[in-house]
């Protein structure tokens, strides 16, 4: 059985993306280069989809196709499901790939069936609404944080709106040279139960 992974960088107090709005992330940037040989590894290695709300997707597909690298490959070449809610977006171009794939209805059994499925693990990019809804849904088996040495005091929070305990249990941390630390956590058993 297939797991998801959700993946993103946070700043302290638990802010994604600035209070600029969608897009406001100078204050990442310092904090990138620590975990690109981790995130290469996670996609190029232990999944082989990726998994996106709306809004991250708008980022990702008006910038990755137009990048080159091994990096960019491994962006650009798996299949991608982007969650969006019925009538939200009718297409979901990604450049001249063409391999992502909208997820509008029935997404609860549409993502209890992909798990099902034989494959790697597959991954939440960043999308904060959607590892929100996921988590309430018990679809997330693990979350990777990786916690930057920031307070930004206002902002696009990564988790929100989950109206039920969900315990975690750490298996993995690991500090960076900026002073960023990648935090795993498996998504207990118990918050899979309804």
């Amino acid at each position: 059985m297939r797991r998801i992974i959700a993946s993103v960088n946070t700043t302290l107090d638990g802010y994604m993306e600035g209070p600029n709005g969608e897009g406001d992330l100078g204050w990442l940037m310092p904090f990138v280069p620590d975990g690109i040989p981790d995130n290469a590894r996670l996609l190029g290695e232990e999944t082989d989809a990726i998994l996106l709300g709306r809004g991250t997707y708008h980022g990702f597909s008006a910038f990755w196709p137009t990048q080159e690298g091994e990096f960019a490959d491994l962006m650009n070449l798996p299949p991608k499901y982007v969650f969006a809610s019925e009538g939200a977006l009718s297409e979901t171009p990604w450049g001249t790939y063409g391999n992502a794939h909208l997820v509008d209805h029935d997404v609860e059994a549409r993502v209890r069936a992909m798990k099902a499925e034989d494959g790697r693990d597959m991954v939440i990019l960043a999308s904060g609404g959607l590892v929100s809804s996921f988590l309430g849904l018990g679809l997330v088996d693990e979350l990777r944080i990786a916690v930057c040495p920031v307070v930004l005091g206002s902002g696009k929070r990564y988790l929100r709106g989950i109206d039920r305990l969900v315990e975690l249990e750490l298996t993995d941390s690991k500090p960076y040279p900026s002073g960023s630390v990648l935090l795993t956590y498996r998504v207990s058993l118990a918050a899979h139960r309804e």
